[in-house]
């Protein structure tokens, strides 16, 4: 199963790439609601049609209703993680949790303590379960996933089982799908895994400590105003030789009827940092990713602004010990307000003995 982030391009197909490793591929599209994360699968045209995909706080009822409504299924992803997961919503806000009737408990991105109440909210709202890897990895790819009584070869079949309320399926871990593995009637409960455990094995250790006040909370960063000449010597600068970008003529005839700027052109302002989290954890950090959003085209005379903010910290487990990220997002816009670019940097910090 293939979800992209915000995004879902219908006109995609993926079966000669399936039937080249004999594989089955199936999409869905994840997108961001005042809830967290929602998983939709099998939408028809009605979904896409009601809603601006790029838009980070959609109304929860209404994508799952709609998705409902169109012939698919809404799925809450990663239910345990703190904001972008619902349980934090319903903690937080007494959410309902309205239509309602999939979450995905099991997630190989979430660490045990954050499935584990996932779990709990599930089971106490009498929603049925999943689990998935959320790999952004290969290496991670079936970390956690959900075992059907038959086998599922498409997106119908896909959203026909989760949707008939008498069908029968289970989140599982990988090392559980293995010959002679023993599946747990029951896996710990929150208040066993304080301190907080990673999915990946025992951790232990104190709760991780930072600045939570400051998450979200988005300033003013910066300027960069956009002119003909700078987008020239930006292009000289890298040997950039698309027509688009340097040639006038073409540009004019071409999608955007006329010149735009590269966009690793916002690379050259100089942005203040968000205010620090502050993290009591670690001795030494590293460039963990990026991730880069291009909303609009960036056109000459564009006056544009920077908003950052540290949008999330994380923590996580691999072979080597205890890993805290922190993600940072600078949002570009320009003078109608427009965002033009979504710009984050993970930042990944380590216990170096």
């Amino acid at each position: 199963m293939l979800t992209e982030h915000r995004n879902f391009d219908q006109s995609l197909d993926y079966e000669e790439l399936a039937s080249r490793y004999d594989a089955i591929v199936l999409r869905g599209i994840e997108v961001e609601t005042d809830i967290g994360h929602v998983l939709v699968y099998g939408a028809g045209p009605a979904f896409f049609e009601a809603f601006d995909l790029s838009d980070i706080s959609l109304p929860y009822e209404d994508v799952f209703r709609v998705a409902w409504d169109s012939g698919g299924i809404a799925v809450g992803a990663h239910a345990g993680r703190p904001r972008i997961g619902a349980l934090e919503h319903v903690d937080e806000r007494n959410v309902a949790l309205i239509g309602v009737s999939v979450l995905e408990t099991l997630n190989g991105g979430s660490n045990d303590f954050e499935n584990a109440r996932a779990h709990e909210l599930a089971s106490t709202r009498n929603i049925r379960e999943v689990g998935g890897s959320d790999s952004h990895f290969v290496s991670t790819l079936g970390a956690c996933l959900t075992r059907f009584e038959g086998r599922v070869s498409s997106i119908a079949e896909l959203v026909e089982i989760l949707r008939n309320a008498n069908s029968q399926f289970i989140p599982l871990k990988l090392e559980e799908t293995l010959p002679g593995a023993d599946i747990p009637e029951s896996r710990p409960s929150s208040d066993q895994l304080i301190p907080h455990t990673s999915g990946q094995g025992e951790l232990g250790g104190e709760e991780l400590e930072y600045d939570r006040s400051v998450i979200g909370k988005e300033i003013f960063g910066g300027k960069l105003e956009i002119t003909s000449d700078a987008i020239s010597k930006y292009c000289d600068a890298i040997d950039e030789t698309n027509p688009i970008y340097v040639d006038s003529e073409f540009a004019e005839n071409g999608p955007y009827a006329g010149i735009i700027a590269p966009p690793g052109i916002l690379q050259t302002a100089q942005v203040e940092s968000p205010p620090d989290p502050d993290v009591k954890f670690g001795t030494t950090q590293f460039m963990a990713g990026s991730h880069q959003e291009y909303l609009l085209p960036i056109r000459p005379g564009d006056r544009l602004e920077a908003y950052v903010q540290v949008k999330e910290v994380y923590e996580k487990t691999g072979r080597s010990g205890r890993m805290v990220f922190i993600v940072r997002q600078t949002r570009w816009a320009n003078q109608f307000g427009e965002n033009v670019a979504l710009l984050e940097t993970s930042m990944v910090i380590r216990q170096i003995q």
